[in-house]
């Protein structure tokens, strides 16, 4: 019977400290989602990716050239075709283009908050559709006989693709894990570590071994953080590199914040663990008493 409960408070607390060391990291990845950062990154590493942005630019000049055609203004016949599309090419290879696709990715963050928690979400890629008229029209306006032509042109918005469906659907599956763990992890940690304490048949050392264990994952979790490649733990992630959650770990954890977090969860470890000394000092002093 005492093997069985030492056992069960063992895992207890081995559970527990896991539950509050997932709560701790499982709200920076709410917290990026729901201010947005999530987002903008996912859409700034599609902008990235090899070939995305040339045939985005491709699509993009051709709807102009169609958009001119529809109001009876033949490029090629006019001999202005290279002009077009060296002006729109110009507009969307631009830092101001992506500075403004940012500004619209941040203005729809609503829709995509709604379709990652959505329970009837058919398996789709995430697709934003992209606003850029004033910019191929401002680019236009500048390229000379074109801009006389046609001062005004109409694009029809044109879609990004930030995650296909199956980085999507692995990305609300885990995004589900982290909202659970950011809103119940600490109290269900500490639920697992009060029944620790009511099985444990040596409770004056209780306190000191859960300490221990959270001192310990906290440790490596600052580890992880400090000397582990992105790459191999965005590759576990639900959705893999291309994933929200690997894409919330590189934005939010391995990139300009990495020293911090490492540092914060070392010094949480090490606070953890002179806590477990001293309460084994604590319990040493207490003697066989319970």
């Amino acid at each position: 019977m005492r093997l069985v409960r030492t056992l069960v408070s063992a895992i207890s607390i081995l559970a527990g400290a896991l539950l509050i060391v997932g709560w701790a990291t499982s709200s920076i990845v709410v917290r990026s989602v729901e201010e947005g950062t999530a987002l903008t990154s996912m859409a700034a590493t599609a902008f990235d990716l090899p070939g995305v942005l040339s045939a985005f630019s491709t699509q993009v000049q051709d709807q102009t050239l169609d958009s001119l055609s529809e109001r009876g203004i033949e490029a090629d016949a006019l001999g202005v075709e290279g002009e077009v599309r060296s002006a729109v090419d110009s507009a969307v290879t631009s830092p101001a283009f992506e500075d403004a696709v940012m500004v619209q990715v941040a203005a729809v963050q609503d829709s995509f908050l709604a379709e990652l928690t959505a329970d009837d979400r058919e398996p789709a890629p995430l697709v934003l559709a992209v606003d850029v008229s004033s910019l191929v029209n401002a680019r236009i306006d500048d390229a000379g006989r074109v801009g006389d032509l046609a001062p005004d042109v109409t694009v029809a918005p044109v879609e990004l693709q930030v995650l296909n469906a199956e980085a999507m659907e692995n990305s609300r599956k885990g995004y589900a894990g982290a909202a659970w763990l950011a809103a119940w992890g600490l109290w269900a940690g500490l639920a697992c570590l009060a029944v620790g304490v009511l099985v444990s048949h040596r409770r004056r050392w209780f306190v000191s071994k859960a300490l221990l264990a959270v001192g310990v994952l906290c440790l490596v979790f600052a580890a992880v953080v400090a000397f582990v490649r992105p790459e191999s733990v965005m590759s576990v992630l639900p959705g893999g590199l291309d994933g929200m959650l690997g894409q919330v770990w590189e934005d939010t954890v391995t990139s300009n914040e990495a020293g911090s977090v490492a540092t914060r969860a070392a010094l949480i470890g090490a606070a953890c663990l002179a806590g477990s000394v001293l309460m084994a000092a604590v319990g040493r002093l207490v003697g066989s008493r319970r």
